[in-house]
């Protein structure tokens, strides 16, 4: 007991806990009040008295708060703000709600991503992510024997080890191939007596057990070489049984005596032994493997979590502000103007520097609104400056990158940055250039400062600048204005 362990599986993280269970409630509630299944679920948690304290009391009044949140700051924002509530609510020591929060919050953020505000695509989405956790040093990985195919381990244990019956062939209609693997015919095969009475349905069914039998042994086989240094396997004697599985052939191949096996500080009855019980005691420590003991000590205690996932985070997400009228009401739809967008940003990433449009333009003419406006934004006297090559520089265009900064994985994509550098190579100085194609352009520094400011501090880690000499500028193609975002805004 207490030792740290992880599953090697998909994991519903935003379902298989209370908090991610109350969560969705709140989101639930407020999209649909007259849901009361949601509304009385969240009355049965320590929301409640949260709820009770923000004054709202009926879900009429949870719509009004929540959906205004969310479509001000997007579902992560929102919920973030609820969960920082809800923690100091929790036990101290429960640090699985705390990971799963963290990790509910950062598949909010990748829901935002796409920009829909709908509550029910969220519950749906959430509903159905999932993560892998990370492979981990010093913990207990449980997976399934096809999961740890080509990966070797110490030491395996293989409990609940009898299964069905080597040859059983899997359930649904019948395939018989040609030796071309073209299908020759499907039925949904009769009871066993009229397959052991007709030819054509005996070879087909013989030849299915025949695959499966091979597929079970290739499975077997898998599983008793993964171990480096030792082997267990757990399971129950197969005494007279007839069933042919697993257990019984190796009953058949090993033996079936009564021998004593040494486990730690067990003496236990075994079928077959072999090797020296106490490898482990021989083994030389690794130092450079071997956590230290508090850290040992925090992890089987829950302090922290082998496996945790970082909380994510895209620039794009931050956005604050108010949403404009033209916005809500805006005729195109929200995918029409995201093509948009792409492609007028996919056109500008063509340009290096400015003397040197000609050929970048080509074709241009045929992409319609959207080459125009990126046409207009290369030849606008205001926007030179985004272009112009400066002495002992470099461009950086649409450039992915990943980051940790402050326990958060944050990760984006720069349109333009300028690097400039001195005469050893060095970087002095950056300029970031960040194209927006929305039409609402009342309010855009207000909206897109905190995305440019994470912008800011991913250049300064990447070009080993300080974040003061990293410059900021939100281009507006739609008016060719340049729009400079103060440090720290």
């Amino acid at each position: 007991g207490g030792l740290p362990a992880t599953a090697e599986s998909d994991l519903h993280v935003c379902t298989d806990n209370p908090v991610g269970a109350v969560l969705l409630a709140l989101v639930q509630a407020a999209a649909h009040p007259g849901d009361t299944l949601a509304w009385q679920h969240l009355l049965m948690t320590p929301l409640a008295p949260v709820l009770a304290a923000e004054q709202i009391t009926q879900p009429d009044a949870l719509v009004r708060t929540v959906l205004r949140q969310i479509h001000q700051h997007g579902f992560e924002r929102a919920l973030e703000t609820w969960w920082r509530k809800l923690e100091p609510r929790l036990d101290a020591a429960d640090a699985f709600s705390r990971l799963r929060a963290r990790q509910f919050l950062a598949a909010a953020g990748e829901f935002d991503v796409t920009g829909r505000r709908e509550a029910a695509e969220f519950v749906q989405f959430m509903e159905r992510y999932t993560v892998r956790q990370v492979e981990t040093a010093a913990v207990i990985r449980v997976m399934t024997i096809h999961k740890s195919k080509g990966l070797g381990f110490d030491l395996v244990l293989l409990p609940d080890f009898e299964g069905t019956k080597l040859e059983a062939r899997r359930d649904g209609l019948a395939v018989q191939r040609a030796e071309d693997r073209t299908v020759q015919w499907v039925l949904d095969l009769p009871g066993k007596v009229f397959c052991e009475h007709d030819e054509v349905l005996s070879a087909h069914v013989q030849a299915a057990e025949a695959a499966a039998c091979y597929e079970s042994l290739s499975l077997l086989y898998v599983a008793l070489t993964r171990a480096k240094r030792a082997m267990y396997v757990i399971t129950k004697s197969p005494g007279e049984s007839s069933s042919r599985n697993f257990i019984k052939l190796l009953g058949e191949t090993l033996g079936r005596g009564q021998e004593q096996i040494k486990l730690g500080q067990l003496s236990l009855s075994a079928g077959f032994v072999s090797g020296d019980p106490d490898w482990y005691e021989r083994l030389a420590p690794a130092a450079a493997a071997v956590a230290p003991a508090e850290k040992w000590s925090r992890l089987a205690s829950g302090a922290i979590a082998g496996s945790a996932r970082l909380p994510a985070r895209r620039p794009t997400e931050e956005t604050g502000g108010l949403i404009m009228a033209e916005q809500l009401f805006a005729a195109e739809s929200t995918s029409a103007a995201v093509d948009f967008g792409r492609v007028v940003h996919t056109l500008l990433a063509r340009v290096e520097w400015a003397g040197e449009p000609a050929g970048a333009m080509a074709g241009w003419a045929g992409e319609g609104e959207a080459g125009r406006q990126a046409t207009a934004c290369l030849q606008a006297e205001s926007l030179q400056a985004v272009w112009r090559r400066r002495e002992r520089s470099t461009v950086w265009r649409e450039r992915s990158f990943e980051l940790v900064d402050h326990g958060v994985w944050v990760t984006g994509v720069f349109d333009r940055v300028i690097v400039e550098h001195d005469q050893a190579g060095a970087a002095v100085r950056a300029t970031v250039f960040d194209f927006k194609t929305d039409s609402a352009t009342a309010g855009a520094l207000q909206r897109h400062a905190r995305q440019l400011n994470l912008y800011r501090v991913a250049v300064a880690k990447l070009a080993r600048l300080p974040v003061t000499a990293v410059e900021c500028e939100i281009v507006l193609t739609r008016t060719q204005q340049r729009l400079t975002v103060p440090f720290g805004l």
